[in-house]
């Protein structure tokens, strides 16, 4: 190798080592910035899915009282403790029926913007701990903006309500 092939090569080595520099640099930058926007993210679902609870709040309130004649109370989320462990519950308050006013009627709701069977699956459990811990009739709801067809079939299956936004039944 001559002295001149040799000092291309170290220039060549040189400018690589840079580029890698700049490379490495540059994705730090991209890590750090996919990071905050993991965190906006995460709080804009936060948000959202605050807000989605205070709907279903209201809506279940009013249909809860015109479908069924139910004096419904504060519905609220909240943390229950059942078999030992403490879960939170989306939508959990209590109603009486005029009819049977001795008889307390636990709301037990999970109210998400786009329901999925993963979530069915779990809210379905968390409904039977609800049953074996509260005493009188628990209605399990689930309330949500939208449901593809086979998360309403499976609801329907469970035998477990869900009520849209916008106050009707599936």
């Amino acid at each position: 190798m001559t002295r001149e092939s040799f000092d291309r090569l170290t220039q060549t080595v040189s400018g690589l080592a840079e580029a890698q520099a700049r490379t490495e640099a540059t994705l730090q930058q991209t890590q750090s910035a996919l990071q905050q926007l993991a965190r906006q993210v995460g709080g804009l679902s936060e948000t959202v899915g605050g807000d989605i609870e205070a709907i279903a709040y209201i809506v279940l309130h009013e249909v809860l009282a015109r479908e069924f004649g139910w004096q419904v109370g504060v519905l609220e989320r909240t943390w229950q403790t059942w078999n030992g462990e403490p879960e939170e519950v989306n939508v959990f308050g209590q109603a009486t029926d005029p009819t049977h006013p001795e008889r307390p009627i636990w709301i037990v709701g999970e109210a998400k913007h786009n329901l999925t069977l993963r979530e069915v699956e779990r809210f379905a459990r968390q409904g039977e701990r609800a049953r074996r811990h509260l005493t009188g009739e628990v209605f399990v709801v689930c309330f949500c903006y939208r449901a593809r067809p086979e998360v309403r079939a499976r609801l329907k299956e469970l035998g477990m309500p869900l009520l849209f936004s916008y106050g009707r039944f599936a």
